[in-house]
């Protein structure tokens, strides 16, 4: 099961009288194995088909579940066990100590591995090893898990591979930059550039620009565009990512590309301008077929080249932990599993995938056809314009024998279905109950001599209700009028990004994020609230020997050094808090006087 290699295909012939070898045995093991391994790569792929999740028991210390994974030459990697380690004990811990000083995180693994066990007396022994006559009867497959500081040399084995062209266009100073655009887009067709920001260890805000030229495409009308980016303006986290559109040209079986303009980039930490140089071309062919069966041309054409080719040793990456380090004491920050997303989806898991998206496209065809209506007299339509979500309805109020001045008529309560929070809602009357019927939109008196046809003179309004999602809409009669009915036409629209805070969630954030000091040097730390009004904070630090924190949030870092985590508790929510890890050194030598 070491070898590599699937071809060429050699199976035993039997006949009586033949003389069996170890040869021949081997050769038949062989066999069998290439075959169920190729099935497993062309069929199925490579990465973990379920378990092996990875999580953090406490600050040193790291759990792999149990889990089933085929490697890159379709080989089983079981783990049937719980693993429970110390970071520290994993193999590989000390290189990428050293290998990622300026990262701040390390990649945990797991590879097929097997090893010969179960030694017994051999008559003949050819063990070249040792002088004593001893075989091993038996190997066990088993799993290697190690760590590294180095990400795939191949990213291949990821889907997005197969729609996306992602290349790293900076890499250094702490953070990392990568550019992302489809592989194929449709003539005259929209897409997008995705610029993704990694810190890795920085603790300065930095920012960046550069120029990019377009061959192909174009951003708002023109063959080139500025990308820019400033931590400042976001909110404090590990990872980063934003957008800019692009347009095809009018062009076919064409290709496009997105590269950096030399000696444009520039880079700044902090106050200080850093030199720096990026280098980065980004690929894509327009054409005026759909994209689904380019790419399915070719995956067919070029998988068993691929496939082949990409056999040799490689990793299933199974978590990125984050890492705080100081001299040999470290705390592990976070984890993030899966990273590369290297999964093998099983026919249960596509199946029940379909059915859902069947049931999502019969639910929009449903809503394509009259929307939705209920018994309460209204319908309900939703659509997305851009980062705008807008849903529009109709609703009937019933005057009765006809309104009189200064009565008002009230709707059933609406749910509008966009969510809860503020949503803008715009109101119009119609001159009668049908559909073709012509609307007013504003003061209904503009109009009101205008047609033959009865319009009621009525002023309208909107009561909404944000946390429950609904309103509620009224109409005051100015003058008397002899319609039975009223048709009101409404459209109630919001941000989508708003929509995302529909719940206020309280929570504390602590500035600096994370600090790195020298014993008995002190650092004043800042509690930012979040939907808290009380403003009252309880400072604390979990080590004991960890230093000292004032009321105020001063720190005064110990004599010890090592990682010691801030805790920030609201005084009036005791459940909500909030820390920090603080890196504490020896103080640096100062260079000797002459």
């Amino acid at each position: 099961m070491k070898n590599l290699k699937y071809f060429p295909f050699e199976r035993n012939r039997y006949f009586y009288g033949k003389l069996l070898t170890v040869d021949d045995f081997e050769t038949e093991q062989k066999y069998v194995n290439d075959k169920r391994r190729m099935i497993n790569r062309f069929l199925f792929g490579s990465g973990v088909v379920c378990g092996m999740n990875v999580v953090r028991v406490d600050d040193t210390t790291i759990s792999v579940e149990m889990g089933l994974a085929l490697d890159f030459s379709g080989r089983e990697i079981v783990i049937d066990t719980p693993v429970i380690k110390k970071l520290s004990m994993v193999d590989g811990f000390d290189a990428c100590m050293e290998e990622s000083e300026n990262t701040g995180y390390v990649y945990l693994c797991a590879e097929y591995a097997e090893n010969a066990k179960e030694p017994v007396h051999s008559l003949t022994s050819t063990n070249a090893r040792t002088t004593e006559d001893v075989e091993h009867n038996k190997y066990a497959e088993g799993c290697r898990i190690f760590l590294t500081s180095m990400e795939p040399e191949n990213e291949g084995f990821t889907t997005e591979h197969f729609y996306l062209d992602k290349k790293t266009l900076y890499w250094g100073n702490g953070f990392r930059i990568k550019q992302i655009i489809p592989r194929y887009i449709k003539t005259s067709g929209d897409a997008e550039v995705k610029i993704i920001v990694e810190n890795m260890g920085q603790q300065q805000p930095f920012s960046f620009s550069y120029e990019l030229n377009l061959s192909c495409l174009q951003f708002q009308g023109k063959n080139q565009m500025t990308v820019s980016f400033d931590e400042k303006n976001f909110e404090k986290a590990g990872r980063y990512e934003f957008s800019y559109p692009l347009k095809a040209m009018a062009v076919k079986d064409a290709k496009g590309s997105v590269s950096v303009l030399q000696d444009s980039f520039k880079v700044r930490i902090g106050d200080k301008e850093v030199k720096a140089e990026a280098v980065c071309r980004n690929s894509c062919s327009i054409m005026p077929q759909n994209a689904k069966k380019q790419i399915m041309d070719n995956y067919y054409r070029t998988a068993m080249d691929e496939i082949v080719k990409n056999t040799y040793q490689q990793s299933i990456y199974l978590a990125k932990i984050g890492v705080i380090k100081a001299g040999s004491a470290y705390v592990i920050e976070n984890i993030e599993t899966m990273p590369f997303k290297q999964y093998v989806y099983n026919n249960s898991l596509a199946a029940a995938i379909n059915e859902i998206q069947l049931g999502e496209l019969d639910r929009m065809a449903e809503s394509s056809m009259d929307g939705s209506t209920d018994n309460t007299g209204f319908s309900v339509h939703k659509s997305s314009l851009g980062n705008v979500s807008v849903a529009t309805g109709t609703v009937t109020l019933d005057l009765g024998i006809g309104g009189s001045v200064n009565q008002k008529f009230f709707s059933e309560e609406i749910t509008h279905g966009l969510g809860l929070g503020n949503v803008f809602i715009t109101l119009g009357q119609a001159y009668s109950v049908s559909d073709d019927s012509e609307r007013v939109f504003g003061s209904a008196e503009v109009f009101i001599n205008e047609k033959e046809s009865p319009l009621a003179n009525v002023q309208l309004a909107a009561r909404l209700n944000a946390a429950k999602g609904t309103f509620v809409i009224g109409a005051l009669m100015k003058a008397p009028t002899n319609a039975k009915k009223i048709r009101v036409d409404w459209m109630a629209a919001r941000d989508i990004k708003e929509s995302i805070h529909d719940v206020s969630v309280k929570k504390i954030l602590i500035k600096p994020d994370m600090a790195d000091m020298e014993i008995r040097e002190t650092c004043y730390f800042q509690a930012v609230f979040s939907n808290i009004s009380d403003k009252r904070i309880k400072w604390s630090v979990k080590e004991q020997e960890g230093g000292s924190i004032d009321a105020n949030g001063m720190y005064t870092a110990p004599n010890v050094p090592g990682v010691y985590e801030i805790i920030a508790s609201s005084m009036a929510y005791p459940d909500i808090k909030a820390s920090t890890y603080v890196v504490v050194r020896e103080v640096k030598e100062m260079g000797s006087k002459i």
